[in-house]
């Protein structure tokens, strides 16, 4: 009689085994659904953080780039004596460089002393003639651009480049040719002759002078900066010739 109540004891123990494995086999379709959601949340955040590094590098390029701030840095006021044979004329003018980085900037400081020698130099060779008309200063900013940029070249020890004011133009950028007008056949088809020339006069002197006339398509243009030039633009905050 004394082993009675192990036998209680054991079956009691079954008893509540029995209880606790339903309890356990409803907490399985819960912790299935959290894995689920779970992953789906991962999924979600794995999407929006790296669906952009999956696109095409032509769509990515495709996007607007911020534009650079641009960096300017001035150049000192110039007093130049101009090669002249009509007397004493100088030019007094003060300009501004545009370089290409903050970089770009801090070499022109350093180098400051030289590229306003080689400047001054420059302007003391030009004549009032060929920089008073907007091409012609249009020109000579093009010629201090590149007189500067050549400092900085090198200065940076890369090559420098030879002062090239006027390059091919691009085909396509050539504006096409007008046609002149036929007056030899004009003057046949409609009964008139053409009016008679001095005695001793050739055609080509009674034909209007038309050797200054500027051509109609230019096959120059005048040259820019390179995308990596230290020195971009240059311009002109005063200009003034006396």
């Amino acid at each position: 009689m004394a082993k009675a109540p192990p036998k209680e004891a054991k079956a009691e123990a079954e008893t509540e085994g029995e209880e606790q494995s339903p309890k356990k086999k409803g907490k399985l379709p819960l912790i299935i659904g959290l894995v689920v959601l779970l992953a789906a949340g991962g999924g979600g955040t794995w999407f929006f953080m790296f669906r952009d590094k999956g696109e095409p590098a032509a769509e990515q390029q495709a996007k607007p780039q911020p534009l650079k701030p641009p960096v300017f840095v001035p150049l000192d006021a110039f007093t130049v004596n101009l090669s002249s044979a009509q007397g004493d004329q100088f030019l007094q003018v003060a300009a501004t460089l545009k370089v290409l980085d903050q970089a770009a900037a801090d070499s022109a400081k350093q180098y400051m002393p030289e590229i306003r020698h080689k400047t001054l130099v420059m302007l003391s060779t030009k004549k009032a003639m060929e920089i008073t008309s907007g091409e012609g200063r249009e020109r000579l900013a093009e010629e201090i651009r590149q007189t500067a940029n050549n400092v900085l070249l090198a200065a940076a020890g890369r090559p420098t480049k030879p002062i090239v004011l006027d390059v091919p133009r691009p085909a396509e950028d050539a504006p096409e040719a007008e046609p002149k007008p036929d007056t030899a056949g004009a003057a046949s088809t409609s009964g008139e002759s053409a009016p008679p020339t001095e005695a001793g006069a050739s055609p080509q002197a009674a034909a209007p002078a038309a050797a200054d006339a500027p051509a109609v398509n230019p096959a120059t243009m005048l040259s820019k900066a390179a995308a990596d030039d230290p020195v971009q633009s240059v311009f002109f905050t005063s200009f003034i010739i006396q």
